[in-house]
């Protein structure tokens, strides 16, 4: 066989290879998109002979309150792209969303109702999801910048103690600066006052080697700190 007949053989050779995977695979496709447009135009004939009782049953379900229902009637036959349905499946849309959101408001404020004004943080943050919901009522947004500052000041004081041992950071960090032997220091407690001039007066009782001597004693640290947790004056240690 001469060259330009075996080319020949191959380039046909290999365009009935392409040809058959090109059929083999795409016939399957077709006939998907075949069911696809069949099922497609099938709801669209259902709409169309059925409209007027479909919008019917729809109306009634939202006027029943029953959106969910609506919602996904209306979604059935979406494909049909009427703009009217469109309009109405909003609607349902629209007003589920207002349930929901009534639902929120109502759970919320029954939970700041049970929450003792005691707990400033939870109520701070229960505030703060009700005004995400009703930006505008007046209430919430005169409670929410009340505890606001007080409840940031707490954060800020409570960032000062240690979470497993309720340990002053800072002031822990100085007694043990100031210990000659911080092998045997142990934390018992922490207390602390707020002063009026944004100090607080902070008093720690722990066990330790006190000065020269050898023998542990419960020792109790009362110190100034500033509003972040600095030592500005120790009033006593004995």
């Amino acid at each position: 066989m001469k060259t330009w007949q075996r080319v020949l053989a191959c380039f046909l050779g290999g365009c009935l290879i392409v040809g058959a995977f090109w059929f083999f695979t795409q016939t399957p496709l077709s006939d998907g998109d075949n069911q696809i447009e069949k099922e497609k135009k099938a709801i669209i004939s259902e709409f169309n002979s059925n409209k007027e009782n479909i919008f019917t049953q729809i109306n009634r379900l939202i006027s029943e309150e029953k959106y969910d229902e609506a919602i996904s009637l209306a979604s059935k036959y979406q494909v049909t792209e009427d703009e009217a349905l469109l309009k109405l499946k909003d609607q349902a849309q629209a007003e589920l969303t207002k349930v929901n959101t009534q639902k929120q408001i109502t759970d919320l404020s029954n939970e700041l109702n049970a929450t003792p004004e005691s707990e400033l943080q939870k109520r701070f943050d229960l505030y703060s999801k009700l005004l995400e919901l009703v930006p505008d009522n007046s209430e919430y947004k005169t409670k929410h910048a009340e505890l606001k500052p007080i409840v940031e000041r707490l954060q800020m004081i409570s960032s000062q103690f240690m979470g497993e041992n309720g340990a002053h950071r800072k002031l822990e960090k100085f007694i043990k600066f100031k210990m000659k032997d911080v092998s045997n220091y142990e934390h018992l407690e922490t207390k602390y006052v707020e002063n009026d001039d944004n100090t607080l007066t902070i008093t720690t009782t722990f066990n330790g080697k006190k000065g020269d001597s050898g023998k542990i004693t419960k020792n109790t640290v009362t110190a100034i700190v500033d509003s972040n947790g600095n030592p500005i004056r120790i009033v006593s240690w004995k």
